[in-house]
């Protein structure tokens, strides 16, 4: 009786969080070498913990999926599919995130401290109270994005494309690159 209680405990609580079927793909893939292209999109993995140095997330697809709350500081996620990908309060620190796709994804209160953006699309993203100090942003496009309230402090952002931006209080102290942030009139 006492197994079928802690078991039922826990499918209740993991009831609240991410999708069991979205978390079997991941057991399956650490069970795996190949890790290149996965598909993870529309999946259910808000607050699933990864362990970012076991697993090489480069290229996965990551659209539409609900990864909010999820601590995915320092892995390696260069060429990732965000696009429209529900990413709020998630953990990005030291990430590599080069060439990821996040347009249209919400990074409200996201942590992208020190981690690298370079290339990256983020147009139309809400990056609303994320935390971007000294994160790189070099050729990272940002067009039609809202930052509001973001801190964008000592991040790098040469060739940054921030046309239609909304940046409403957003810090900007010692932004690297400043000189080369391009802006431009945009619908948006």
């Amino acid at each position: 009786m006492k197994k079928y209680f802690i078991a039922l405990l826990l499918v209740a609580s993991a009831s609240d969080a991410a999708n069991q079927a979205d978390i079997a793909k991941l057991v399956q893939l650490k069970q795996t070498t190949t890790s290149h292209h996965l598909d993870f999109s529309q999946a259910d993995l808000r607050n699933y913990t990864f362990t970012a140095s076991k697993l090489d997330l480069t290229n996965a697809d990551f659209s539409h999926s609900n990864l909010s709350g999820v601590d995915l500081s320092k892995a390696n996620l260069a060429g990732a599919n965000f696009s429209y990908a529900n990413l709020t309060h998630t953990h990005f620190n030291q990430a590599n995130l080069e060439n990821a796709n996040f347009s249209h994804a919400n990074l409200a209160n996201a942590e992208l401290e020190q981690s690298n953006l370079s290339h990256a699309n983020l147009s139309f993203a809400s990056l609303t109270q994320a935390n971007l100090q000294k994160a790189i942003l070099t050729s990272v496009d940002l067009s039609c994005a809202i930052l509001d309230e973001a801190n964008l402090s000592e991040s790098q952002m040469t060739n940054a494309t921030i046309s239609g931006a909304s940046l409403v209080n957003t810090q900007t102290t010692d932004i690297g690159g400043y000189n080369a942030i391009i802006e431009q009139p945009i619908q948006c």
